[in-house]
Order: structure tokens, then sequence, then C-alpha cells
């Protein structure tokens, strides 16, 4: 393991976004994208401006001191304005694509899931805090405490560089602190000391190593990012108006501790394969008890989780290449001013897409095995070219 590493490169051990404004209508927002991108042929940052600016119920009526809503929808890989030009990223294609492919009421499902997995994908690690909390002040402050704790313990038996644990410690914490020293809440959360499936529980005081900085949590801080993220909760269908966790919020965090994304009287979230595969951590050798899913894997676990996705696997055949052969169409199809650049689809993008449409059946075809079997085809009618920012972009042959 090479000793330099920065800060930004441990950033993906931390599921985290800030807060920002008018984030309790995230859902209705991204049906309202979705929208205006299939609805169009083309994307201009006149179009957005509309959206973000325009009178409701067409437009979303934010004052223009309001724009930094960008940075969110950005952290979510919706979309971002760069110049004159709007760069729709990966959640935002799949909006579009599903939108475009999808009757009203499929979508408003298809809508659920792909917020869901945005959302943890993005800010897991507080968003699941939050939920098992029940967006109690107290013990959400104790979650997070723990929860960055067990990440800096996990760590630091991998990392062992004074400069490698400088850069865990910037990376994995809690920015907006007002210094406040903050409170540890409650001892008895109401999760219990929640332990990884292998059974070993590491429950009681971490004790802090060396160089370890304070923990530091402002109320400020705590009352914004609740409030947000409540009113995620609350759309999604995972807790009452007064936060109470439902009946799909407790399954949902039921199938992540049973996943391995939790510790004592906390929640985790963990990077993705191809997230560690760069060569600062490709040697990297995490505890077994620590999950390593590849993104398909991590979205069909939030479909499962939220009871859109069938709990079995099937192997699938012609209807399902066609099903591929059909996104990838239908990418083409979209912001047609930009087709010079648009050739190939990002396969997570794809793979949002395809288990979208796969809500409601009974199984859940294994489209990324179809995909690998078709390029040992003699004439494959899905090309798949690895690539280093996007794991894999996709095109078709016809």
């Amino acid at each position: 393991m090479a000793a330099k590493a920065q800060s930004n490169d441990f950033a993906i051990f931390m599921r985290k976004i800030g807060y920002s404004v008018g984030l309790e209508h995230t859902l209705s927002r991204l049906g309202d994208f979705a929208r205006l991108y299939a609805e169009q042929d083309s994307l201009m940052v006149g179009d957005i401006k509309r959206l973000l600016h325009g009178p409701k119920p067409t437009g979303w009526g934010l004052e223009p001191q309001n724009e930094h809503i960008l940075d969110f929808l950005r952290a979510i890989e919706a979309f971002t304005l760069r110049g004159s030009e709007v760069g729709v990223l990966e959640l935002g294609e799949a909006l579009g694509i599903t939108k475009k492919l999808q009757h009203e009421e499929e979508f408003e499902l298809t809508l659920r899931f792909l917020m869901a997995h945005a959302l943890l994908l993005a800010d897991g690690d507080i968003f699941l805090n939050a939920l098992a909390s029940e967006f109690d002040e107290s013990e959400f402050s104790a979650n997070i405490i723990r929860m960055v704790e067990h990440k800096w313990t996990v760590l630091e038996e991998v990392f062992k560089t004074n400069q490698q644990r400088a850069a865990i410690y910037r990376s994995i914490a809690i920015e907006v602190q007002e210094n406040n020293p903050g409170s540890r809440g409650k001892i008895g959360s109401r999760l219990g000391p929640l332990v990884p499936p292998d059974g070993k529980d590491k429950a009681g005081p971490l004790t802090g190593g060396f160089g370890r900085p304070e923990i530091r949590i402002s109320p400020h801080y705590i009352e914004k990012v609740l409030g947000r993220r409540r009113f995620w909760a609350i759309s999604l269908g995972l807790c009452t108006d007064q936060g109470k966790l439902s009946e799909s919020g407790s399954r949902l965090l039921d199938s992540f501790v049973s996943a391995g994304y939790a510790a004592p009287s906390c929640m985790v979230i963990w990077p993705l394969a191809h997230e560690l595969e760069t060569p600062l951590f490709s040697t990297l050798s995490l505890p077994k008890s620590i999950p390593r899913l590849s993104s398909w894997e991590f979205m069909t676990l939030v479909g499962r989780s939220l009871n859109l996705l069938g709990k079995d696997d099937a192997q699938g055949g012609d209807a399902e290449i066609n099903n591929v052969m059909r996104v990838v169409q239908c990418f083409h199809s979209l912001n047609k001013s930009r087709s010079l650049v648009r050739n190939e689809i990002p396969v997570r993008t794809a793979y949002r897409c395809l288990l979208a449409m796969s809500i409601g059946m009974d199984v859940v075809p294994d489209y990324p095995g179809l995909i690998k079997k078709e390029q040992t085809m003699s004439s494959p009618r899905i090309i798949s070219r690895p690539s280093r920012l996007v794991e894999a972009a996709l095109s078709t042959t016809r």
C-alpha cells in the first residue's frame, strides 16, 4: 500500500451529502425532471431555469438565490449545469428513460426505487442512521458518533501511517460542527446492539487511537439534517409523518443489517466493489464481515428491501436482451443535441432502468450475466466496453 493518500481518495468510505433548500419535495421534483427530460428532444439551460424558478405547478418556484439546490441534485447524480450546457448524470438518464418507457402508474414505483437507491448511494450513512433513530435528535447524534468511530476503528487496522489515518479522519467526519461537543444521547438506542451477520459483537466503548480528532456535532446540523431526511423517508413510505418507522422502513433497515451494513447500535455503508478498484485500494483487505457488493447487487438489495423486486433470480433470455436494447435505443432518443457524444450508455444507468422494468415480477433476470454471456457470441447484439469511469459502457450492433 502506497503511503501517499489524500482526503478525497477516502471519500468513498463515507456516504453523506449536505443539506439544501426545498429537499422535502425531492420525490416530486425528480418526477418533474423526468417528465421534462422525456418529453422533449433536447434539454437546455433555459429549460432547467424554468423548472427551478417558474411558477408552480409547472415550475418549482425557487428564488434565484436558491440555485444551490443544484449541488444536491448533482450529489445524487440527477443533473448538473456546466456553463451553457446541462449535464444529465446517471440517475437523471434513468429517470428520463424509464419515464419514456413506462406508464405513469409503473413510473410511480420506479421513481420510488430510483430515489431510494440514489439517497442510499449518496447519503446512506446519514439517512439510515436518521431512519433507525426515528429522527430523535439525541439517538441520531449517538448513532452518527458510533458510526464514525466504528469506521475509524476498522480502517485504522488497514491503514497504518499517520498520513493515511489523517486522511481517514478528515473524510469520515461531520463538517458542520460550530464548536459544539454534541451528545452521545441515549445509551439504549431503539436499534439495540446491531451486530454484523457474522455474529461478532464489538459493542462497547471505542477507544480513540493516536491522533484521532474529537467528534463534534452541532445542534444546527442535527436540526437541518433530520428535517430533510424525515421528509425523504415520509415520501418513500418509510416512516409516518411523526417519524416513526413504518413496516416498509423496518424491512429496509432489517435488509441492510442482514447484508452487513451495520455495526454496534448504528448503520454503516461501505464502498461498492468498483469503488475499491483503484491503485490505492486494489490490494485493500477489509474484514470479511464488510460487504463488497457490486453496483447491481446494491441496486437489487435496495429494490428488494422496498419489496419492489422479486426474491429470486432468473437466468433470462432473448426477451431480456430485447429489454437491454430498448433501454439503449431510448437513451439515444433523448438529448439529441448531444447525440455525437451519446454513443454508449453507462451500465449503471442501464441497470437502474432494467431493474425498474422488473418491478412487480416474481423474479429478477440476471442482466449482468446476460450481458457478459452476450460478449462471447460471434455476433453480439449488445457490446459492453470496460470503462474506468462508469464500469462499462453499453451499445447495440443494430
